[in-house]
């Protein structure tokens, strides 16, 4: 776990503070008895866990690059009902932390405007995920160099982004899936290149086997290991341009370059060879 100070000031609504919990935790670590409210804006950004936050009268279930931006005062709560291995980041703002830069306070009150009456949960699209999770690497790697500069720089970049997100609904993929459909997607998106089955994804998710597949293919109306082949073969599209046929397949989770070859004909209609000579 990493926790820096960004900004170090006494004053609480000058705290600018970045935290990486990457931790093994035990059931109950977080209780609903725990309840949170904070003088200051909390952000979130979560990547690995399966767990539950109490907010908005919402009881939500986080899922890989998803956000969450609490404003100071609003009730929160945790909870882990099992032994797990956490990893998200956080970041500590006070109202005054940004007064260095011009309209630095005003973004954090219009930040503050946007989710006070709002859900405070985001779900961005793939695309705004990386940038979210580049932007949180680039952070941390600046305060272990103690380059804090560089670091307060990035999270005013940062800041901004999650502004124009939650400003513009229409960036975020929002969707009409259910939660638990839509945890599996994030997870085939994180995991694709693994040996991903359904068992891996009901024991992360704490569900039956039966219960996942059936909500999937009622929402989606096809299995989850067809989803996955899908999804594999448009990574395959672009990565056919400076790999082999091989290596193609091996990176984006096939077995054997003959079930690569296979599942590519079947979505496609060619061969991965065939694609590369069309179009690479």
């Amino acid at each position: 776990m990493i926790r820096c100070p960004i900004l170090k000031s006494t004053n609480a609504n000058s705290i600018l503070e970045f935290s990486h919990f990457d931790k093994d935790v035990l059931a109950g670590a977080w209780k609903k008895e725990n309840i949170i409210m904070r003088n200051n804006l909390k952000i979130n950004v979560f990547m690995e866990g399966s767990f539950s936050v109490f907010s908005d009268d919402i009881l939500h279930y986080p899922v890989y690059g998803d956000v969450c931006l609490l404003p100071p005062m609003k009730m929160h709560y945790g909870q882990i009902t099992k032994q797990m291995h956490i990893n998200y980041y956080q970041f500590d703002i006070g109202r005054d932390a940004l007064s260095a830069i011009p309209d630095g306070n005003l973004l954090i009150d219009r930040l503050i405007d946007l989710t006070t009456h709002a859900d405070s949960f985001l779900h961005p699209s793939p695309e705004k995920e990386k940038e979210i999770l580049r932007l949180c690497e680039e952070i941390e790697t600046a305060l272990k160099k103690e380059e804090t500069y560089l670091a307060y720089a990035k999270v005013i970049e940062f800041l901004s982004m999650l502004y124009t997100l939650y400003q513009n609904p229409t960036s975020v993929a929002r969707s009409d899936f259910s939660l638990r459909t839509l945890q599996i997607i994030r997870y085939i998106e994180k995991h694709y290149a693994e040996d991903v089955t359904i068992t891996k994804i009901a024991t992360e998710l704490d569900v039956s086997t039966s219960f996942l597949s059936r909500i999937f293919k009622k929402e989606l109306g096809i299995p989850i290991h067809e989803y996955l082949n899908q999804y594999r073969i448009s990574k395959s599209l672009s990565l056919l341009k400076t790999h082999t046929v091989t290596e193609t397949g091996y990176i984006c989770g096939f077995c054997d370059s003959s079930h690569f070859v296979s599942i590519f004909k079947k979505h496609t209609g060619v061969t991965p060879m065939q694609y590369k000579k069309q179009h690479c």
